[in-house]
């Protein structure tokens, strides 16, 4: 009878969430792996959680887009879940997934086939990724490597091909790796490309994978392997070391492998000191953020700030911009027989010094209430406005000023006991972000909620 029950309730608890059809975000695995089967569809899973309203509703704008329509009625099963629910967490659990807004592209037997972090206002995204795990359905699949695995199945070729698979779903691969590096002769360490299949792993920096290539493998024959690949390969070996050595160091709370991963930041950038010990104070500030260390988070966060933003202007920045455009352009390789030069998106260094002038000010907003570090969070919020006001000024982008960045500045003037500015602003934030196109529901909330003297501080 429970069964039949299930089954009703899943049919008749279809939302209609623009394009794509989710059926209710309670709904077991069980029952969406067995509705698939009969449908020979495959799953869509979208985990999302509580903490980042803005970043649902992002979501809801890139599932609304009429591209998705045709192929997620043909192929998924759709289920969207918050990870604080019950079944959202069963979810999130069955997958391995730490955290919230990710989206799987399963199959009914619970197999990945394609993985998206994060979320987006742009529907094609969601579409190349579904096309992709389409793509991917039939053959061998992670599941029967897990089971052969499980079964004792250890040998080189198959612990290679193991790893390939995960890595196509965006799977950590370091645990196999070390029993890959043990099944391999010695001498086989010094070709090019065992060495660039275990660079493109992304090694820890204790795993036993790097240490072993640090001790057999000359220096002169790593430096000539990120000299034979193309420049973004090559940042993409150190940004995956970089990247599985920071998550694991919060993982384990190991403040020590992360200080690891900060020194080999800071080592790739050996031709500029001061961008280097720039990134190496970012990824130890990731670091205490990530693991709850607020002492040490918020006595890093107001140096770093205080001796390194705040000493910059508004032309420094710009001539930062200029430099750093001017070098992307020669780096451009010539294409085509004229020797034109390809299209490269560019990036303004300038960009990364508000963004993160907000992101710690919102972070003291959420996890201080000393009014004097408040304060000092209230300034750098007010600077990271002005900023970006002053740097794209002459695009035409955001005529009413960054609606995140005004967002972050009226909460804390709320939070400082500043009631009537706060409203004033948060009202400035739902205008600036309405003119965005983008939905300005929790604003809105949080605008109300103000008014009313409710707002959680």
């Amino acid at each position: 009878m429970k069964q039949i029950v299930l089954a009703i309730a899943l049919i008749i608890s279809f939302q209609c969430r623009g394009q794509i059809t989710f059926v209710d975000g309670n709904t077991s695995w069980e029952e969406l792996s067995k509705t698939a089967k009969k449908a020979k569809k495959l799953v869509f899973i979208h985990l999302e959680g509580s903490e980042c309203e803005q970043c649902n509703e992002v979501a809801s704008q890139g599932f609304n887009g009429p591209v998705l329509k045709d192929v997620f009625q043909k192929d998924f099963i759709a289920i969207r879940s918050n990870v604080a629910t019950e079944n959202g967490r069963k979810l999130a659990e069955k997958f391995q997934i730490k955290g919230s807004l990710v989206s799987l592209y399963v199959d009914a037997d619970g197999n990945i086939l394609n993985r998206f972090n994060g979320s987006t206002s742009h529907s094609n995204a969601y579409l190349e990724h579904a096309q992709v795990a389409i793509g991917r359905k039939g053959g061998k699949q992670l599941s029967d490597f897990d089971k052969e695995y499980k079964n004792g199945e250890r040998s080189a070729a198959f612990l290679k091909a193991y790893m390939q698979k995960r890595r196509e779903v965006n799977m950590p691969t370091n645990d196999l790796l070390d029993e890959y590096i043990g099944k391999l002769p010695i001498d086989s360490l010094a070709t090019f490309a065992t060495i660039k299949f275990i660079y493109q792993q992304g090694p820890t920096l204790d795993s036993r994978a790097y240490k072993l290539v640090q001790v057999v493998v000359p220096h002169s024959t790593i430096d000539s392997l990120y000299k034979s690949v193309p420049p973004m390969e090559a940042v993409a070996f150190n940004n995956g070391i970089i990247g599985n050595t920071v998550r694991k160091a919060i993982e384990t709370k190991n403040q020590q492998l992360a200080f690891q991963a900060a020194t080999y930041t800071q080592q790739t950038y050996r031709e500029n000191f001061s961008l280097g010990q720039l990134n190496f104070r970012r990824n130890m500030l990731r670091y205490y953020q990530q693991v709850k260390d607020t002492a040490n988070y918020f006595m890093e966060c107001r140096s770093f700030l205080e001796y390194t933003h705040l000493l910059l202007s508004v032309d420094s920045l710009k001539r930062m911009d200029e430099a750093a455009l001017k070098k992307n352009l020669a780096d451009q390789t010539p294409m085509g027989p004229a020797g034109e030069k390809q299209a490269v998106r560019f990036a303004p260094p300038s960009q990364a010094f508000h963004i993160e002038l907000n992101e710690h000010a919102w972070q003291y907003y959420l996890q201080n209430n000393q009014p004097r570090d408040l304060e000092r969070a209230l300034m750098w919020s007010k600077k990271s406005m002005e900023w970006h006001e002053e740097l794209r000024r002459d695009k035409n982008h955001l005529p009413l000023g960054n609606p995140a960045y005004i967002d972050t500045y009226a909460h804390l003037l709320y939070k400082l006991g500043r009631k009537d500015e706060a409203i004033e602003w948060q009202t400035k934030a739902v205008e600036a972000q309405k003119v965005t196109g983008m939905s300005w529901v929790s604003m809105e909330k949080d605008l109300n909620e103000m008014k009313a003297g409710t707002l959680k501080r």
